[in-house]
């Protein structure tokens, strides 16, 4: 038996096929794990779902109930099986007749552990990037008001000038940039708790650039070495390799798809590590520079960096400078 889950925000579309390619049952029903452990009932069924936001907590409960899942890639599955025609049926008896087929393109799903962390880890990033929303905010406030102030505005000194101006945008921008301050704080509290047990996390940090909260970003991220079988598919992963699409005589560069923090960590820990390190990184980085530029010679160093990043991990070994 075959069972394709078409996932949506509020309900479900199930398919049950036989090893003919028949349907046995299908229903439309809310987001509800006992009713579709119900529909699965005494099937012991191979079950197919595609990779989104929604499909770990039943990927979850049908692995503890014993059943085979597979994660299906949401773009791969189009790219094999583009229908005219498109509806959750279609697209749920689609995925049955993939399964049963065996050309599921699989998307890796990583242990519950490693999804704990990797929440973590994008958690902090996300109330960072709120924090610098709001601090845009102010600096929008005092600009339009043409508000001079020399410096940071956003140290103890800069704060009590914001707060002597009497904006009431900014002093609630401000009680919110300080409630994420300390939620920031916390997080880094737990962040180094869980990086100083992390077995990829301890090696990183050898890095020079490279702290404790972007060692357990890109470790989380990666989450087993052994899934890439050369520093080449981590670096596409890690969109650090241009692809290129030819049509006709005309080429187009472009990174492809993959993990986009996973990217913007390894980029940020590069700018850091070339201007704090001394090593055969940061001479290639200059080497680069003085030719093609920064931007360039960026990515080309982070992928430098992702490399010496892959042997560290398969061989359990830290940094060295001389590469």
């Amino acid at each position: 038996m075959y069972a394709a889950l078409d996932l949506h925000e509020k309900s479900v579309q199930c398919v049950l096929k036989d090893d003919r390619g028949k349907i046995v049952r299908e229903s439309m029903m809310g987001k509800d794990e006992e009713r579709i452990l119900g529909f699965l009932d005494g099937t012991r069924a191979k079950v197919v779902m595609e990779s989104g936001y929604n499909h770990q907590h039943i990927y979850d409960v049908l692995k503890e109930e014993g059943y085979n899942v597979t994660v299906a890639h949401p773009l791969m599955v189009k790219a094999i099986a583009y229908a005219r025609v498109k509806s959750d049926k279609v697209d749920a008896r689609m995925l049955a007749d993939l399964l049963r087929a065996d050309m599921i393109p699989e998307a890796y799903v990583p242990d519950r552990d490693v999804r704990e962390v990797r929440d973590l880890v994008r958690r902090r990033h996300y109330m960072v990037k709120l924090r610098t929303m709001l601090k845009n905010k102010i600096h929008a406030e005092i600009a339009t008001r043409w508000i001079k102030h020399e410096g940071d505005l956003f140290t103890e000194e800069g704060k009590s000038f914001l707060r002597s101006q009497s904006i009431d945008a900014v002093n609630d921008y401000l009680d919110t940039i300080e409630f994420l301050s300390e939620k920031i704080r916390e997080l880094d509290e737990k962040v180094k708790r869980a990086g100083q047990s992390d077995r990829y996390a301890k090696l990183l940090v050898t890095i020079p650039g490279v702290g404790w909260y972007a060692a357990l970003l890109i470790s989380s991220e990666i989450a087993d070495i052994s899934r890439f079988p050369d520093y080449e598919h981590l670096c596409s992963y890690a969109r650090l390799s241009p692809g290129v699409r030819q049509s006709g005589e005309t080429q187009h560069t472009s990174r492809g798809l993959g993990d986009s923090m996973l990217n913007w960590i390894m980029v940020q820990c590069t700018r850091v590590h070339v201007r704090r390190s001394d090593s055969s990184i940061t001479r290639f980085y200059e080497q680069v520079s003085a030719r093609r530029g920064e931007k360039v010679a960026i990515v080309a160093a982070a992928r430098k960096l992702m490399r010496a990043v892959y042997i560290m991990l398969k061989e359990e070994q830290a940094f060295r400078l001389d590469g």
